[in-house]
């Protein structure tokens, strides 16, 4: 009876040690989170950086090792911005907010002492801020000419990499970092930066959309990734109507595929010109359903899926991508669906095979929680 009550008693301690170093913060909060693992087996790979890890969780990985002589290199480039020989100030401005930094991320980080964690923030920080700020094809291609010791820089894979769910840092670190290396630290560095953020990351976006910096909030935007999506939103008046009168929100509960709508006379043709604000505004009008295109490029899938998972993840926001690739689900079930939307501008198809995009839309809603 004495060893039961030794054991209940050693029980009830471990919990109680679990217990008070459990984080209450809603997951809905600003969590750093590992993508749920019904969305990863669907397509593994898409969540996955290929060439660079951000934070904690692909740290260390073999084949990513390679880029952490480029992040030394670009925190020395920091530093010589404001002729700086030493990173004591943004240590220490980071050692201040080392524990709202571990508040951060959905999985306890225990394993990672402060002096690492620290360095860590400040090595891939620094990475992204200066990547942002040289924000200029030639530029690249002369850093590429000038630095031999870097030959597998690859702009393009990096910049995916950066919009991946787990490969995320704080914003407010980037915000701090950025505000230390300014030459003129003022209260408009938070707006400079989102607006440089978000025209760095524009051409991954696989559509139009209203990405306006003046609207976004510094203080609740979680992560880069999080600063994409906030930012690309439907029209105002598409906004204002969601979930009411929308194609893609909700009122049409689509089960025809375009292939088979066309055979009914609906018609599809490309939203026009000034009419093509947000991918997300689409409209049904005289029997015509009008789309803005959509371009089914290299990394379009991959942008969407953590999209995706992003909204998944956090109660707190809209499914805008969720919604509107269920939408494209229920229009395409086959490659003939794809040629259709095709041929109506609606789609550009940089992939090649039809049947390839069919697949991708019908694979990309696996798993996932519809709006209600």
């Amino acid at each position: 009876m004495e060893d039961e009550y030794e054991a209940a008693e050693f029980l009830s301690i471990r919990i109680d040690e679990k217990l008070s170093s459990f984080s209450t913060v809603s997951s809905s909060g600003c969590k750093i989170c590992r993508v749920p693992n019904p969305l990863r087996q669907i397509n593994e790979k898409a969540y996955e950086p290929h060439k660079i890890s951000i934070g904690p969780y692909h740290h260390g990985k073999d084949h990513l090792k390679g880029m952490e002589a480029r992040k030394m290199h670009y925190l020395k480039r920091l530093l010589q911005r404001r002729e700086e020989t030493s990173v004591q100030r943004y240590v220490m401005a980071l050692k201040d907010k080392e524990e709202k930094i571990r508040e951060c991320y959905a999985e306890p980080l225990d394993h990672i002492d402060g002096d690492a964690l620290v360095e860590m923030m400040l090595l891939d920080g620094s990475f992204i801020i200066e990547l942002i700020r040289e924000n200029q094809i030639w530029k690249f291609r002369e850093l590429r000419k000038n630095n031999d010791d870097f030959p597998n820089f690859n702009v393009v894979s990096v910049t995916r990499d950066l919009l991946l769910v787990e490969n995320q840092l704080p914003f407010f670190v980037l915000l701090e970092l950025f505000h230390l290396s300014t030459l003129v630290p003022n209260q408009a560095n938070e707006i400079e930066f989102i607006h440089r953020a978000l025209d760095f990351f524009s051409g991954m976006i696989p559509g139009p959309g209203i990405q306006n910096s003046e609207v976004i909030s510094a203080q609740k935007t979680k992560n880069l990734l999080g600063l994409v999506h906030d930012s690309w939103l439907p029209s105002p008046e598409v906004k204002d109507s969601y979930g009411e009168n929308s194609a893609v929100y909700g009122e049409w509960n689509l089960t025809r595929n375009a292939t088979e709508l066309k055979e009914v006379g609906i018609k599809f043709k490309k939203m026009n010109g000034d009419e093509e604000k947000s991918l997300f505004d689409i409209k049904f009008e005289n029997g015509v359903l009008w789309m803005p295109t959509i371009r089914m490029e290299e990394n379009a899938d991959c942008i969407l899926r953590n999209l995706i998972a992003y909204e998944q993840g956090h109660n707190d926001c809209q499914r805008y991508v969720t919604d509107y690739v269920t939408f494209m689900n229920c229009l395409i079930n086959t490659g003939k669906d794809v040629e259709l939307l095709r041929y109506s501008g609606s789609l550009v198809n940089g992939l090649g095979d039809d049947g390839v995009v069919a697949t991708i839309f019908n694979r990309l809603c696996h798993s996932i929680e519809l709006s209600d």
